[in-house]
């Protein structure tokens, strides 16, 4: 099986660099909103399939890195205008027919013999002395630009001679028929070899023309008649997948995104590189589910890129495998520990996406600190949590170390509100932590006899609690056998409750002393 070993992109939209190495099977790529991850599959695409080659030179504009255009713009010389070069190394094995062609040292960076294919947009350099005036004055020749495609050995590369088969999935298409038409347009290109697909469009072109003269359809005029154009007619343009004899087309939406990858990952067809555009789009969980199964399944036969704003598939498709994309690089988490990893893959109900792309983020336990500490940290702040940058996350019952680790691996600026749980044991692994640890910090009460949120809030708003809180005079509101009071037994026991009523009443809330220690830490 042959795969894509490393891209190197410059000069192609948001990109002036980006290198990226890749794994052989399956490849995350996450990031915020702009983050680049949807220009990585483009690239792909623009090297492997020679997107663009047949487009209109307009679309150069589009593609283009706005930075280089500004520095074109202030120096006005031949030297800065703007190009676009993406070099992509391919692992392949020696003795697969053909490959010759891809093996050199025809690269960006040194001279490294390899196999792969490079190409450029750039200026026709040829055309220099024509356009020497245009070119002072600051304006960029866009219709001069000539894009090449050539191996690594130096040789021009066509689409026909493929180093491997692949196919684009992509579900963020409005128009579910272009969607379809361009993976259907793939997967019969992919599927034949060149002279099954010349022999079948010959004879649908033949058949095609015979079954119109069949119509007898009567003439204009002496010198008009009904005719087939075939250049308006072609194969790969009408053609679709049935399944049942119904097209994939009009299964809906929903489906779309399963069935073609159902398609792709079909061993059958051997399909070496599949890139998927947000595959979750449209899908509900039970059929979130079951692609997820059958990536996890055949996923070993092919090499994986896929984009994805889902926590779910992120940590179900093996979260080493992530490449995160942020300040213009490509940060790998293949060196999380396993454990974790595999918990996160069992965990599915897990915010591990937001916690990622927080730039700080404060860990809580339930969702009474949740809905609760977003006005202790406006107080205490004068900020917003947006506007200072920090996401609460609650664990939901994840053990926050998970999180830990993972920020740690990251660099991330953590800060865990927990309980004590009356454990002093807990509060001395705390102390410890903090100290051996910069950027991730744990937050809990000293006092063990303040063993948990709810008891920390109630004994400093005591008056306020007992005023509030309706309690029945013959319950004993006990919490795991234990009697704590009626009104702090009846809050442990309604956490959610309670804090919604406080919310509710816009009551200013005394705040434990751990949790403001936490705020202004994370805010710091």
């Amino acid at each position: 099986m042959g795969y894509i070993k490393h891209l190197t992109i410059i000069g192609l939209k948001k990109f002036k660099r980006l290198d990226i190495d890749f794994n052989k099977n399956m490849n995350i790529l996450v990031g915020e909103n702009e983050a680049g991850k949807s220009t990585v599959l483009e690239a792909i695409n623009i090297v492997l399939n020679q997107q663009y080659k047949n487009a209109d030179k307009s679309v150069i504009k589009e593609l283009l890195n706005k930075e280089n255009e500004e520095t074109f713009f202030k120096e006005k010389t031949l030297d800065s205008l703007p190009k676009i070069q993406i070099e992509m190394v391919l692992a392949m094995t020696d003795n697969e027919k053909g490959l010759h062609e891809f093996w050199g040292e025809n690269r960006l960076s040194e001279p490294i013999v390899d196999y792969g294919i490079l190409y450029e947009c750039k200026f026709d350099d040829e055309c220099a002395n024509i356009l020497a005036q245009e070119i002072r004055e600051g304006k960029i020749p866009y219709e001069y630009y000539i894009m090449t495609w050539n191996t690594f050995r130096g040789t021009p590369y066509k689409n026909i001679k493929k180093p491997f088969k692949s196919i684009f999935i992509d579900t963020s298409l409005k128009d579910t028929n272009s969607s379809f038409n361009y993976f259907n347009r793939a997967l019969f290109s992919s599927l034949y070899d060149e002279n099954v697909k010349m022999n079948a469009k010959n004879l649908f072109r033949f058949h095609f023309n015979n079954a119109f003269e069949k119509l007898q359809l009567a003439d204009i005029d002496d010198k008009r008649k009904f005719g087939i154009n075939d250049k308006k007619v072609v194969l790969e343009s009408i053609i679709s997948v049935f399944e049942n004899n119904i097209p994939l087309e009009s299964k809906g939406s929903g489906m779309e995104s399963l069935i073609k990858t159902q398609i792709a990952l079909e061993k059958k067809y051997n399909i070496d590189v599949i890139l998927m555009e947000e595959p979750e789009n449209h899908l509900c969980l039970t059929n979130m589910n079951k692609m997820l199964d059958e990536i996890t399944s055949k996923m070993d036969s092919s090499q994986i890129i896929l984009t994805t704003h889902s926590s779910m598939i992120a940590s179900r498709l093996d979260l080493r495998n992530i490449l995160w994309l942020h300040n213009y690089m490509a940060e790998s988490l293949a060196s999380v520990d396993e454990k974790v990893a595999k918990f996160f893959i069992k965990a599915d109900n897990n915010n591990f996406l937001q916690f990622l792309l927080a730039q700080k983020v404060i860990l809580v336990e339930g969702a009474t600190e949740y809905l609760l500490l977003p006005d202790m940290f406006q107080r205490i702040t004068k900020h917003s949590l947006e506007n200072s940058k920090v996401m609460i996350i609650s664990c939901n019952g994840i053990s926050y170390d998970n999180y830990l680790q993972i920020a740690q691996k990251t660099d991330k600026k953590v800060a865990v509100i927990t309980d004590n749980d009356t454990s002093q044991i807990k509060i001395d692994k705390m102390e410890e932590f903090n100290v051996n640890n910069v950027n991730q910090h744990v937050f809990m009460d000293n006092d063990i006899d303040n063993w948990t949120w709810e008891t920390c809030i109630y004994k400093l708003n005591k008056d306020y609690f007992e005023n509030e809180i309706h309690v029945e005079s013959n319950a004993k509101y006990l919490f795991y056998g234990k009697d704590y009071g009626k009104v702090l037994g009846k809050m442990l026991n309604n956490k959610v409750e309670t804090a919604y009523q406080v919310l509710s009443k816009g009551y200013e809330l005394k705040i434990p002393k751990y949790v403001e220690d936490a705020i202004k830490w994370i805010s710091g």
